[in-house]
């Protein structure tokens, strides 16, 4: 048997792993694209949420999980946990069904359809900064629209950026306003790809406004929903334009959320431990709801 020689030994390896060598070649610049700008800030930030550094000067000081019990044991921060989770649940509920009525709305047959749909998709293309000034306006203590309206009726003007319950109302509609064109979106492409044939069997069975939309369109758009839902959970767990523009967490921190804490830790506070935990946690409760999605979108059928 001949011996090969080096160059006829590479040469063979590299026919017999071709479609690997080029597939390998191909992934090259995505692959450090995503170590330099995600796998590495993302171990460097885990190792910095275990340490105790400005930022500024100095070096970190190993703590530990000093970082992770102060998140779970500090008022400041269960409060900062619990107001995330209340305006997420609370904007996810309004926001879908007010999403899917809408497009239950707009899936008729009505005159200027398509300006109705863009007026209530274009708040979701405007930057979070224009339509915090616009809601600015309405709730100014003074010359804002909504006390110019009330001093019109004799009645006392409101001081919304010290109540708490008013700044949480507004908070939620505010993320309503700005978030549900998206979920309506997706509910539109999700009826519009329903069969007319069913409907109109079923009509000739007799079935009226009501029970078509009960046990047709409603089953049917259960993995849209499912979708909806998940994803709306990702998304309302990370508000911090409306916290940012309009309470900056007030007042008494009762309107403050994770995405604004993290902020105030690293660039306030001087406390980058505390935000990188902080951006951990949160982290961590999206990588779940992600899993949840996941897992009930590869199950998530009309038949199941």
């Amino acid at each position: 048997m001949a011996v090969l020689s080096r160059r006829e030994k590479i040469s063979r390896w590299r026919y017999r792993n071709r479609h690997a060598v080029e597939g390998w070649l191909i992934l090259t610049p995505i692959l450090l694209y995503f170590s330099f700008f995600f796998f590495f800030p993302v171990v460097s930030n885990l190792l910095l949420s275990f340490t105790k550094w400005s930022g500024l000067s100095g070096a970190p000081t190993w703590v530990g999980l000093a970082n992770y019990r102060r998140y779970l044991t500090d008022s400041t921060y269960l409060q900062v946990i619990t107001n995330t989770i209340v305006f997420a649940i609370l904007i996810l509920v309004i926001q879908t069904a007010l999403a899917l009525l809408i497009a239950l709305l707009l899936n008729t047959k009505v005159r200027g359809r398509g300006l109705f749909r863009s007026a209530w998709y274009i708040p979701t293309l405007t930057s979070a900064a224009i339509m915090a000034q616009v809601t600015a306006v309405f709730i100014a203590p003074s010359g804002g629209v909504i006390n110019s309206v009330l001093t019109s009726l004799h009645l006392p003007p409101v001081i919304f950026y010290v109540q708490v319950d008013w700044m949480r109302a507004i908070i939620v509609v505010y993320s309503v306003w700005r978030g549900v064109g998206g979920p309506m979106l997706l509910y539109l492409a999700a009826l519009q790809g329903i069969h007319q044939e069913l409907y109109e069997a079923a009509q000739v069975d007799g079935a009226t406004s009501r029970q078509l939309l009960r046990y047709i369109t409603l089953p049917l758009l259960v993995p849209m929903t499912i979708f909806v839902l998940i994803t709306g959970v990702i998304g309302t767990a990370q508000i911090f334009e409306a916290v940012l523009f309009l309470s900056k967490g007030g007042p008494a921190n009762q309107t403050n959320v994770l995405m604004l804490q993290i902020f105030q830790d690293a660039f306030s506070n001087q406390s980058l431990g505390m935000a990188s935990a902080g951006s951990i946690v949160l982290g961590l409760i999206l990588l779940t709801f992600s899993i949840v999605n996941i897992r009930i979108m590869s199950r998530g059928s009309v038949g199941n």
